[in-house]
């Protein structure tokens, strides 16, 4: 059986300050939020503009160096594998303030 490949890169800026924890077995992750804006005109000369929000996890070595330079508002370039929702196959979407799943966006 052939094993798969899946790269997802996101550039965007920081929604709030990197949140640094550790797991019971002695393992630092590092969670933050980054904002995708895309910025377009449509035919008739409207500009529209989409926010799109990625929830981050970084492990390790890695976590420590995220947790002591970034912060919110920052640029970043994240690359990592995008993690799949196991009910619908498709990317994990976390809730909005309500409770409720995030509208996917077309």
């Amino acid at each position: 059986m052939a094993s798969g490949y899946q790269k997802i890169v996101i550039v965007g800026n920081l929604g709030t300050d990197p949140e640094s924890r550790f797991t019971p077995s002695g393992q630092q992750v590092t969670n933050f939020s980054v904002a995708v804006n895309n910025n377009w005109t449509d035919q008739s000369g409207q500009a529209h503009e989409e926010t799109t929000w990625f929830r981050v996890s970084v492990w390790g070595a890695q976590a420590e160096t995220c947790n002591q330079y970034l912060s919110k508002g920052r640029q970043v370039l994240v690359e990592g594998k995008l993690s799949i929702d196991k009910e619908t196959g498709g990317p994990r979407i976390w809730p909005d303030q309500n409770g409720k799943p995030a509208p996917a966006s077309s």
